[in-house]
C-alpha cells in the first residue's frame, strides 16, 4: 500500500513539471529580447553574427517516503536552475539562476539570479555573483550587486565590485538555530600591471555592517556590527630564465563593534580615515606568502612560505585559517622516458605565533606520489604521506610557578603520528571492437598513534581498505556490466569494525543511444567485534531518454532495506527516493 501511494505521487508530478517548463521557456524568450536590446552597439552593426542565444533549463523533483522509521528528509523538494547566453554583434550576455522550495530553510539566499555580459575586454557582473581578488581579501564571497572586469591589454587588468554580502536576519527566539545578522555591504578593486614575466597586483577591499538594519539589538548574543578594510600587494616575477617568484603581503583592519569610540591608531590607517576609521575595538593584522621555484629540464624544485597573524580574517571570505606559519619544500620530475612521474612535498607548520596560548602545535608533514606505467596495459600508482603533530600544553600554574625553563619540559608533550599509504593497479584485459575488459584493484592503509611524554598511549587506530572492480563493455549490444567488491577494516585498542559487500551494476543503451537504462544492486554487512551491526540492501534503477537532441528526461528510483539487529526499537526499515528530472538545451542562431 505504501509503495503504490509512493508511485501515485510520482505520476502526479508530470503535470506541474510541464507547466514549469512552459513558464521558464516564456521567461527565457522575454529576457532574451530585453537583454539583446540593451546590449546593442551601433559601431558593430553588420559585423559578425547578428544574434545568437544558447543555454539550458533544468528542473528536478525529489520524492521521499519511509516505512518503519520517521521520515529523515522532506517528502517533496523541487529544484529549478538555468543558464542563458545571448550574443549580439560581439556582445556576450550570460545569465544564470537557481530556485528551490528549500530557500525558506536558509538564512542567506538560496535562490539566486545573475548575469555576466561580456564585450571584447569588458565583463560586467550583475545580480548574485562572486569574484576573487586574493585569498587574503575578497575570496569567492557571494554578493548581490555589480562588478566589472577590464582587460584593455595584456599588461593592464582592473576588477571592481560593490554589493550586499549578507542580508539582515532578525532575532527569532522560536528558532534555536537562527542567528541574527546585520546587513553587510562591501566593495573593492584590484589593479594588475605587467604581463606573464613581471606583474604587480594592488588590492583593496572594504566591508561594513549597517547597525540600523536590525530592529532588535543582538548584543546579548555577542553579535555586533563589524567593519573591515584590507589592502594587499602581490608580486610575480621571473628572476631569470628558470627561476620564478610569486608572493603577496596583506594588511587587514577589523573593527569588532563599529559603534565604539574613534581613536588614533598610530599607524598608516590614521591617514586612511576616509576608508577606515580606527576605533577602540579595532585590531590590525598581517598575512604574507611567497613561493620560489627553479625549473630544470626534467624536474622542478621549490620552496613556499606563509605566515598569517593570529586573529587575521577578512569579511570577504567565508572561512579563514590564521595563527599559522608554514614552510614547505616541493619536487616534481619525470623519468624512464616519461613512464615514471615523481611528486614529493615536505613541510613544517606551527601555531601560537604570539606565544600567548596555553598550547603550541608543531606539525611535520611529508608526502610522496609515484605513477609508473609498467606496460601499455598496466598502470600502477603509489602514494605515501606521514604527518607528525607535536602539541605542548602549558597550564597557567606551570607557566607562573616553574623555577627554571627546564621544569615540566615534556611531561605534557603530546605527539600524534598519522601515516597513509595506498597502492593502485589498473589492468586492461582486453580491448577489441566487440569487447573491452578492465580490472582495477586498490589497497589503502592508514595508521594513527599517540605519544605523551615519550610514552606510547593505548590509543590510535589502523584502517585497511580493499576494493576491486571488473567491468566488461560489449560494444555490439551497447551493454556494460560491472562487478565490484569492497572491504573496510578499522581497528582500535577496544573495537574492531568490518564492513564488506559486493555490488553489481548494468547499463544498457537502446534506440541509437537515445534511451539508457541502468541498475545497481549492492549488499553491505557491518560487524562490530564480530557481531552483526547492520545489513543493508540498496537497489537503484534509472532511465534516461533524449528527445530531438535537446530534451532530456530522467527518472531514478532508489530503495534501501536496512536491518539492525542490535537496535531494539527499529530493527528493520525501508526508504524510497525518486527523482524526476527534465533538461532542455538549445542553441539559436
Amino acid at each position: 500500500m505504501a509503495i503504490s501511494s509512493f508511485y501515485q505521487k510520482l505520476m502526479r508530478a508530470f503535470t506541474p513539471l510541464s507547466r514549469v517548463r512552459r513558464g521558464l521557456m516564456m521567461l527565457a524568450l522575454v529576457m532574451g529580447f530585453t537583454y539583446s536590446g540593451q546590449a546593442q552597439n551601433l559601431e558593430n552593426l553588420g559585423k559578425g553574427d547578428a544574434f545568437s542565444m544558447s543555454g539550458g533549463i533544468n528542473a528536478n523533483q525529489v520524492f521521499y517516503q519511509a516505512n518503519g522509521v520517521a521520515d529523515r528528509r522532506d517528502p517533496y523538494n523541487y529544484f529549478l536552475s538555468g543558464n542563458l547566453n545571448f550574443v549580439l554583434y560581439g556582445w556576450s550576455v550570460p545569465f544564470s539562476f537557481s530556485y528551490s522550495n528549500q530557500n525558506a530553510t536558509f538564512q542567506q539566499p538560496f535562490n539566486q539570479y545573475g548575469l555576466s555580459p561580456t564585450y571584447k575586454w569588458v565583463t560586467a557582473h550583475l545580480g548574485y555573483r562572486s569574484m576573487t581578488f586574493s585569498k587574503y581579501s575578497l575570496a569567492g564571497h557571494l554578493f548581490l550587486g555589480a562588478g566589472v572586469e577590464l582587460t584593455p591589454s595584456d599588461k593592464i587588468k582592473v576588477a571592481a565590485m560593490y554589493g550586499r554580502l549578507q542580508k539582515p536576519v532578525e532575532l527569532d527566539t522560536t528558532k534555536a538555530a537562527n542567528l541574527p545578522a546585520y546587513r553587510r555591504m562591501g566593495g573593492g578593486a584590484k589593479v594588475t600591471l605587467g604581463g606573464s614575466t613581471h606583474s604587480v597586483d594592488l588590492t583593496f577591499f572594504r566591508a561594513a555592517d549597517e547597525a540600523s538594519s536590525l530592529q532588535t539589538d543582538p548584543r546579548s548574543m555577542e553579535i555586533y556590527p563589524e567593519e573591515n578594510f584590507v589592502v594587499s600587494l602581490g608580486v610575480s616575477t621571473k628572476v631569470f630564465k628558470r627561476l620564478s617568484f610569486k608572493g603577496e603581503m596583506a594588511s587587514s583592519a577589523i573593527t569588532s563593534d563599529s559603534r565604539a569610540e574613534d581613536v588614533q591608531a598610530n599607524n598608516a590607517y590614521d591617514q586612511l580615515d576616509f576608508l577606515f576609521q580606527p576605533k577602540t575595538s579595532s585590531a590590525y593584522y598581517l598575512a604574507m606568502n611567497g613561493a620560489l621555484q627553479y625549473q630544470f629540464k626534467k624536474s622542478a624544485f621549490g620552496v613556499a612560505y606563509e605566515r598569517v597573524d593570529p586573529g587575521y580574517r577578512t569579511l570577504g571570505a567565508y572561512y579563514f585559517n590564521n595563527d599559522l606559519e608554514n614552510i614547505a619544500l616541493t619536487h616534481s620530475s619525470r623519468w624512464l622516458n616519461q613512464k615514471l612521474s615523481v611528486s614529493a612535498r615536505g613541510g613544517l607548520q606551527r601555531n601560537n605565533l604570539d606565544k600567548d596560548e596555553l598550547n603550541t602545535m608543531n606539525r611535520l608533514s611529508g608526502a610522496l606520489s609515484l605513477n609508473y606505467q609498467i606496460s601499455p596495459r598496466i598502470v600502477s600508482t603509489v602514494n605515501y604521506s606521514n604527518f607528525s603533530t607535536v602539541v605542548n600544553f602549558r597550564t597557567p600554574e606551570q607557566q607562573f610557578n616553574q623555577v627554571t625553563p627546564y621544569d615540566n619540559l615534556d611531561t605534557l608533550n603530546y605527539r600524534q603520528i598519522s601515516q597513509n599509504a595506498s597502492l593502485g593497479l589498473n589492468f586492461i584485459l582486453g580491448e577489441s571492437k566487440e569487447r573491452r575488459q578492465n580490472l582495477n584493484m586498490n589497497v589503502a592503509y592508514q595508521q594513527s598513534a599517540d605519544e605523551q611524554g615519550g610514552e606510547a598511549l593505548n590509543t590510535g587506530s589502523q584502517f585497511y581498505n580493499f576494493n576491486s572492480s571488473y567491468s566488461m563493455n560489449l560494444q555490439p549490444q551497447a551493454l556494460t556490466l560491472s562487478l565490484s567488491g569492497n572491504a573496510n577494516v578499522s581497528e582500535s585498542p577496544t573495537t574492531q569494525n568490518l564492513i564488506y559487500g559486493p555490488a553489481l551494476s548494468v547499463r544498457k543503451s537502446l534506440r541509437d543511444n537515445k534511451v539508457s537504462l541502468t541498475g545497481t544492486l549492492s549488499y553491505n554487512n557491518s560487524q562490530a567485534n564480530g557481531v552483526l551491526a547492520s545489513r543493508v540492501v540498496n537497489l537503484r534503477m534509472g532511465a534516461n531518454y533524449v528527445l530531438l537532441e535537446k530534451h532530456q528526461f530522467n527518472l531514478n528510483v532508489t530503495a534501501v532495506n536496512r536491518f539492525s539487529p542490535q537496535n531494539e526499537t527499529q530493527q528493520r526499515y525501508r526508504e524510497y527516493v525518486a527523482e524526476l528530472g527534465y533538461n532542455y538545451n538549445f542553441n539559436i542562431k
